[in-house]
């Protein structure tokens, strides 16, 4: 097999990993310009940009650290299941509140999609 093919394949079996917003200042920009969705436990707030890009937050009073970084990993790969997003033109902070961090994966997921269906991110 030459080559270039070989690389294709690989590539075809590793999902792209999506980009994360990193800079307090871009996390303050879309919350000071972006549209908001909220819901029991999730909130969304996003603006149109080129490429796909979104951070995680959480309230002040969410603790202990286990339980927000397993939300964050359950986030995370949640839109990385959601391919059809990481093609479109949107930066996006998702915003938990101390209760969401309790939320099973499917809840989480459940929750999260349909905040994207009310805000016309995806369908």
């Amino acid at each position: 097999m030459p080559d270039g093919e070989k690389e294709v394949e690989r590539n075809l079996r590793y999902q792209r990993k999506p980009d994360k917003l990193k800079h307090n200042t871009e996390f303050k920009n879309i919350y000071r310009i972006g549209k908001r969705e909220t819901g029991n436990h999730v909130s969304i707030i996003y603006i149109k940009k080129p490429g796909f890009k979104f951070g995680i937050s959480f309230r002040r009073d969410a603790k202990p650290a286990v339980k927000r970084n397993r939300a964050k990993r359950r986030l995370t790969e949640i839109i990385r299941k959601n391919e059809e997003l990481l093609s479109k033109n949107i930066h996006l902070v998702i915003r938990v509140s101390k209760e969401g961090l309790d939320l099973s994966f499917h809840e989480l997921m459940g929750e999260f999609n349909l905040l994207l269906r009310n805000a016309e991110i995806c369908l």
